[in-house]
């Protein structure tokens, strides 16, 4: 396969040992000043520059990214038209806290925003990133209902708040040392078809087995649900492993929420803008949510903003929870937004993110009927995770042997995200398909070479 090729130059272009003696000094300089905990997830080399998906290191190595800035940089690095349309309004008006002074981006990305929406969202309030909408649309949801309790699910990632972390529960050490004094969230399993910890759904029950489990059990023996406000699920996992529903689950939820009234909070901050081939990744699943949370992707990596979108009864009932933060909807990142929303939506972008999702199932997706060691590769549009275990029959997890795929992959100048549960793939909207089909190469032959070195086998 040709690779990619960026000024003249093949993409990768590993010139020498990664990291290179630049990056490791600089990293070398961080290491004295910073916190340790800041540093424990970087990739160990330093940028350089950024264009499009291409990323050069100090060392003038050139790398595949397949990381996109955690999925925040939905349409490639540096895009000309959205750093023009942030930078003109930062000339224009410098920094200026939206809650003191309005500017004229405001009211046009709050509309745009409600016609993009679920239906029946009609109201937006500011935020400067996910983590802060997700700790909004929970105070809005708790002040709307006047109840205590938000349930969350086992596998999901909300940010690393004393909030959202409690919320979340991707992995138990995200919540160590808050959940204990962080009360008012309950949990159940995440709807994982891959590891379903029910056997099925009960004769006359919800249709869906974990809904039953929530019904029969957790309501039932240990939660009233007139304690609860609602909800707040990822409509598709992303952070823990792009993991989708199946078909029966949101329904029976949304039953279940209509008749306690809870409210049902969708966090669209990785799955939304885009990164799923439609706005919204409810809209692929039939959901309409209450409230919905925005991040990441919204500031079409240009700039930092998040949103909530909610309805009349979730947002517009009341005025006295005093919400968002100084820089949140500046008229920069106000002015970026609009901008990112034009060109997803321009001819064939979207439609470009469901053949990336179904490159990636057939490229990545090859792995496993290659390799015993890859229990599962699941994909939502520009997402796409890889979950390695030590054998298909118990399906016990094998991080150590992703650890290790995503350390040869990065020796071989590709940058993945190495979460919690699995190697996740997340490409910016427009990537090449054929760049795709490259990056599935390149893992396929990390793969190998980690099989060797952890298990002294073959595939």
């Amino acid at each position: 396969m040709t690779p990619f090729s960026f000024e003249g130059r093949p993409v990768p272009d590993v010139t020498g040992p990664l990291p290179g003696p630049r990056s490791l000094a600089q990293r070398s300089r961080e290491r004295a000043v910073l916190y340790p905990g800041t540093g424990e997830h970087l990739a160990p080399v330093v940028l350089a520059r950024k264009s499009g998906f291409v990323v050069e290191d100090l060392d003038g190595n050139l790398l595949l990214d397949m990381a996109s800035g955690s999925a925040s940089v939905p349409l490639g690095a540096c895009h000309p038209r959205l750093i023009d349309a942030a930078a003109s309004a930062l000339r224009r008006y410098g920094n200026e806290d939206t809650h003191a002074l309005t500017s004229e981006y405001v009211a046009p990305l709050a509309e745009r925003l409600v016609q993009l929406g679920p239906p029946g969202c009609t109201r937006i309030d500011f935020a400067l990133n996910g983590t802060e909408a997700i700790e909004i649309a929970v105070r809005l949801m708790r002040r709307a209902t006047g109840r205590p309790l938000v349930l969350g699910f086992l596998g999901g990632y909300h940010g690393e708040t004393a909030t959202t972390a409690a919320l979340g529960a991707e992995v138990s050490e995200l919540g160590r040392g808050v959940r204990a004094i962080t009360a008012g969230y309950f949990h159940i399993p995440y709807p994982n078809p891959f590891r379903n910890p029910f056997a099925g759904p009960r004769l006359g029950g919800s249709g869906d087995a974990t809904i039953d489990y929530l019904r029969d059990h957790v309501l039932f023996h240990a939660v009233d649900p007139a304690d609860v406000a609602g909800v707040v699920i990822e409509p598709v996992l992303g952070s823990g492993g792009v993991v989708t529903p199946p078909q029966s689950f949101f329904p029976a939820l949304a039953e279940l929420c209509a008749e306690h009234g809870w409210l049902l909070c969708a966090d669209e901050v990785k799955t939304g803008c885009g990164r799923c081939g439609t706005f919204l990744a409810v809209e692929r699943l039939g959901v309409t949510p209450d409230v919905v949370c925005l991040g990441k992707g919204l500031g079409g990596g240009v700039a930092p903003i998040g949103a909530v979108l909610g309805s009349e009864r979730a947002l517009g009932g009341f005025d006295d929870v005093s919400t968002g933060s100084t820089w949140s909807w500046l008229p920069f990142s106000c002015a970026a937004a609009l901008a990112f929303l034009d060109e997803l939506h321009r001819p064939g972008v979207l439609s470009h993110v469901l053949e990336i999702e179904e490159r990636s199932r057939a490229a990545f997706g090859a792995l496993a009927g290659k390799f015993d060691a890859v229990g599962d590769v699941r994909s939502a549009g520009a997402l796409t995770a890889v979950e390695f275990v030590r054998d298909r029959a118990s399906r016990q997890r094998d991080t150590a042997l992703q650890d290790t795929v995503a350390a040869e992959a990065f020796q071989r100048g590709l940058l993945t995200d190495s979460s919690t549960t699995s190697l996740n793939i997340q490409p910016s909207l427009i990537t090449p398909l054929e760049v795709i089909d490259q990056a599935a190469d390149i893992v396929a032959d990390s793969l190998t070479a980690a099989l060797s070195r952890t298990r002294g086998a073959a595939p």
